[in-house]
C-alpha cells in the first residue's frame, strides 16, 4: 500500500495547536501516512514561504498532500492554485477561505476544508454574555490578531448576538499564546483608565489569554485593584479536555467547547486519496455552549447576580 505524504502547516504555538498536531500525528500513524509538520509562529510571509518550499520540490519529494491551517485570513491562495497545479491535495483547517469552490472546479485532486464554525462559536459567546449580564454592562474582551482568521470570524458572531446594552472594552493580542496575552494587557493597563469595578465579566477567544491576563493582573496593579481584576468571571474557548475541567473547577464561569479539525480532515483527506474521490467541500466541526445558556442564566439568578 501507497505511503502517502503530508505537510501540516500550523501558525503558531497555542496550546489547541498543540492538541491539532498531536491529533494529526496519531491519524497519520494509523494511516500510514508520513507527516511533516511546520510552523509559522504566526508570520505569514514564512508561511507561504514554508508551503511553496514544498510545493516547488522535486517530484519524488514532493508531498501528496498539504493541510494547512493558515495564519491570516486570505489562506494563501496563490499557493493553494500552484499546489494543485502540482498535483498536491489541498486541505485546510480550522478557517473559512473564499476560493476553495473555484480551486475544486479544476483540481484532479482532494481539495476541501474541515473546520470549527468560527462565527457561531462567537454567537454563542455572544449569547453567553447575555445570560450572565441581562442588564448590561461592560466587558473586558481578548481577542486574536486583526489578521487571524479565527479571531476575525470569532468577534464577527459575538458582535452580531450580544446585547446591545453591553459596552465591549478590546484588547488585540498580537499572536496565540498566553505570553502574547500577558503583554498585551500589560500594555493595556498601563494606558487605560478603567477601573476593575466598571468591569463585569472577561470573555477571551481562547484560554490561553485568560492565563495571560491574569499573570498581568498580578504583575502590573496594586492592591485593591489587583485582587478586583483577579476576581472577575472569565469565559473562554477551547476543546473539552482542556476547558470543560477548569469550568467545573470554577475557574471560569463558562466556556464554548469546541473539537479539533486536524484528526478528522487527515482521515477524509486519506480516504478520498485511496478512492480518488472528491470530498464535500466544507465540513465543520462540533461546538457547544458549556455550560448550557439555560442553566448559565439559572446560575445567574441562584447567585443573585
Amino acid at each position: 500500500m501507497k505511503k502517502w505524504k503530508c505537510v501540516m502547516a500550523v501558525p503558531g504555538d497555542a496550546r489547541y495547536l498543540s492538541e491539532q498536531i498531536l491529533a494529526a500525528q496519531g491519524a497519520a500513524e494509523r494511516l500510514g501516512v508520513e507527516l511533516t509538520v511546520v510552523n509559522a509562529q504566526m508570520d505569514p510571509v514564512t508561511q507561504s514561504q514554508q508551503v511553496l518550499s514544498f510545493v516547488q520540490s522535486s517530484v519524488d519529494t514532493r508531498p501528496d498532500a498539504i493541510l494547512l491551517e493558515p495564519v491570516n485570513t486570505t489562506g494563501l491562495p496563490r499557493v493553494a492554485e500552484a499546489a494543485v497545479a502540482a498535483g498536491i491535495a489541498w486541505v485546510v483547517s480550522n478557517a473559512r477561505v473564499d476560493y476553495l469552490g473555484t480551486l475544486r472546479d479544476k483540481a484532479k485532486v482532494p481539495v476541501f476544508l474541515v473546520s470549527q464554525d468560527h462565527v457561531e462559536v462567537g454567537r454563542m459567546q455572544g449569547r453567553q454574555i447575555g445570560a450572565l449580564l441581562p442588564e448590561g454592562g461592560s466587558v473586558l474582551y481578548l481577542r486574536g490578531p486583526a489578521t487571524s482568521n479565527v479571531a476575525t470570524k470569532r468577534l464577527e458572531g459575538l458582535d452580531a448576538a450580544r446585547p446591545k446594552n453591553v459596552e465591549m472594552k478590546i484588547v488585540k493580542v498580537h499572536g496565540a499564546t498566553a505570553e502574547n496575552a500577558q503583554q498585551a494587557v500589560a500594555s493595556w493597563l498601563a494606558l487605560s483608565t478603567t477601573r476593575p469595578e466598571a468591569t463585569k465579566l472577561i470573555v477571551s477567544q481562547n484560554a490561553d489569554f485568560i492565563t495571560g491576563a491574569r499573570k498581568a493582573f498580578e504583575a502590573h496593579t496594586r492592591e485593591p485593584d489587583r485582587s478586583k481584576w483577579l476576581s472577575l468571571p472569565c469565559m473562554g474557548v477551547g476543546i473539552a479536555k482542556q476547558l470543560k475541567p477548569l469550568v467545573d473547577q470554577g475557574a471560569l464561569c463558562a466556556s464554548v467547547l469546541t473539537s479539533l479539525t486536524a484528526d478528522q480532515a487527515m482521515e477524509m483527506l486519506v480516504q478520498a486519496l485511496r478512492t480518488g474521490t472528491q470530498p464535500l467541500e466544507q465540513t465543520f466541526v462540533e461546538a457547544h455552549p458549556y455550560p448550557s445558556i439555560e442553566e448559565l442564566a439559572k446560575q445567574r439568578r441562584i447567585r443573585g447576580h
